[in-house]
């Protein structure tokens, strides 16, 4: 089953709410919403922690096995400069900038790629899946608490 995207995966009863708004407020909304998703899934990749609250599967050494965690992974895809925020006034898109979307959507999607793209005989790896961007329980809270704070004022 296909988990919704947009704001109607923050909460349905919500649409009622912004549909009484003006386009130019929803995407004042929308943009909001972006911004605190931005950051939440920044500090989420930063800290190795998957949007569901787990750990990401960690590097492995050349032989295969886990390396202890001398340093995190995606250091630069998740600063806030690498992520870009698109609202419209009917959702908001929070993706990659063209920089790191290649390489985030190799480790989002767990898919096979050279381990470096220099060298042009460099072996090809499939690499775990580790979920970059999505909602947590408290993104979702946060949100709503920020969406009936802007529809009541």
């Amino acid at each position: 089953m296909a988990e919704p995207s947009g704001l109607e995966a923050i909460e349905p009863w919500i649409e009622g709410y912004l549909a009484k708004l003006k386009p130019g407020e929803r995407s004042k909304v929308a943009r909001m919403i972006g911004i605190m998703l931005r950051r939440a899934n920044s500090q989420r990749i930063l800290a190795n922690v998957e949007p569901d609250g787990g750990a990401m599967e960690p590097r492995k050494d050349r032989k295969g096995r886990r390396r202890a965690r001398k340093g995190k992974m995606f250091r630069k895809t998740g600063k806030l400069r690498n992520m870009r925020v698109r609202p419209s006034p009917d959702g908001v898109e929070v993706d990659f900038t063209r920089l790191v979307a290649g390489t985030a959507q190799v480790h989002h999607f767990g898919l096979i790629d050279k381990v470096d793209s220099r060298i042009p005989n460099s072996i090809k790896v499939r690499y775990p899946a580790r979920r970059l961007l999505g909602f947590s329980k408290a993104d979702r809270e946060a949100i709503m608490d920020e969406v009936i704070k802007w529809v009541g004022e």
